[in-house]
């Protein structure tokens, strides 16, 4: 760690999600904390539930918050802790305090609650277009993690751009390309079969995957070979849409759902797999797409929303509502040998650009720019 300034941004960051297995919203606020208390210009404090332990060592100073109930925690709790504590400025995601007292910066990683009707029940689509299009004007700076998100937040709140910083997400040191050994020993549990498509995220409607399930049924039926599907993440919301599809497809034989998998056999996934398929409908950024391209894995990907800012030419790209075009991008990725060769060089290369560390340089000008309208 380096020597701290004598100037220093003390954010507080809320990170009631630690330890809660929130996939994509954990990993954020745990990686920015780590890469922000590196930093010798900030000295970060997570607030998080009582009992939480933070997953690595050398990270943020912590304190407990006393409070599990979310109408408790974000409107009172937290903004008082962050005051007693002297913090400059307080940094949530998607929902703020409506009091804080303190400068404000809210990270919006997307907004597929406003762009695409059904995809969350209409009760938690009212509350996050009310709570969301507030905090987003209250907040002296707002973050996002793409380009394509930063256009959507313009578009639906009016926000001027000048006060959105994009910070994309970035891809740790542990995602990388492992032997067929190593890959093997840290898989024992999971038994894998010899060739599979992984899809990794929560069972939820925009992940898009009874579509993916009978892509894979085409591309198996194409000539793609005894293909299996392994489907690594928790279910959620409507998951059941997923057991349907695999009973009309009569493919309980070859799809497995892993259920929340660890990073490690992650890895180990990812580098193993004969194609990653990620083949969401709407993505704020599409961080698995980003840590199968750095395991060298060969990826196919949907064409729409922030995925292919990630993905750049490292991936085979096709429209996630085209069955057809999905189950002829992975029949192609898992025959073509000369495309697959070229993937797997190209993928680690692409995902070289996205790191925690450029994350924490960007973040500290949102809060500079918060801070400069104090």
């Amino acid at each position: 760690m380096e020597e701290k300034s004598s100037f220093l941004i003390r954010p507080a960051l809320d990170g009631h999600v630690v330890g809660h297995r929130k996939t994509g919203n954990e990993t954020y606020i745990v990686n920015l904390a780590d890469a922000l208390a590196l930093r010798a210009d900030t000295w970060p404090i997570a607030y998080v539930d009582a009992g939480t332990v933070w997953p690595h060592s050398g990270g943020p100073e912590i304190r407990e918050l006393t409070t599990r109930a979310p109408f408790l925690r974000i409107p009172f709790e937290l903004p008082s802790r962050a005051r007693r504590d002297h913090c400059d400025l307080l940094h949530v995601q998607y929902v703020a305090p409506p009091f804080a007292h303190l400068p404000l910066v809210t990270a919006i990683h997307d907004l597929s609650f406003e762009d695409v009707p059904g995809l969350f029940s209409r009760k938690t689509e009212l509350r996050l277009k009310l709570t969301v299009r507030m905090s987003a004007r209250r907040s002296q700076a707002v973050i996002t993690i793409s380009e394509f998100t930063r256009a959507r937040l313009v578009h639906h709140y009016g926000l001027d751009p000048a006060k959105i910083v994009v910070t994309p997400l970035g891809v740790g040191e542990r995602w990388r390309p492992l032997t067929s050994d190593d890959a093997a020993s840290r898989l024992r549990e999971f038994d894998p079969p010899p060739r599979f498509v992984l899809a990794v995220g929560n069972l939820h409607p925009r992940k898009n995957i009874p579509r993916l399930i009978r892509a894979v049924a085409a591309a198996r039926n194409a000539g793609a070979g005894d293909l299996q599907l392994l489907l690594a993440g928790q279910r959620w919301w409507r998951s059941d849409f997923v057991d349907r599809a695999i009973e009309a497809a009569d493919a309980s034989g070859w799809v497995r759902l892993l259920g929340y998998v660890t990073d490690d056999a992650l890895t180990a996934l990812y580098s193993a797999a004969t194609v990653v398929a990620y083949p969401s409908l709407y993505e704020g950024f599409g961080l698995p797409v980003a840590e199968a391209l750095a395991c060298g894995a060969v990826v196919v990907a949907s064409n729409t929303t922030s995925i292919p800012e990630v993905a750049g030419n490292a991936a085979v790209l096709f429209d996630p509502t085209d069955e057809t075009a999905m189950a002829e991008a992975v029949a192609t990725a898992a025959t073509d040998e000369e495309l697959r060769t070229s993937l797997k060089e190209a993928g680690p290369l692409q995902a070289a650009g996205f790191s925690w560390s450029r994350c924490a340089d960007l973040t500290v000008e949102a809060y500079r720019l918060a801070l400069s309208g104090r």
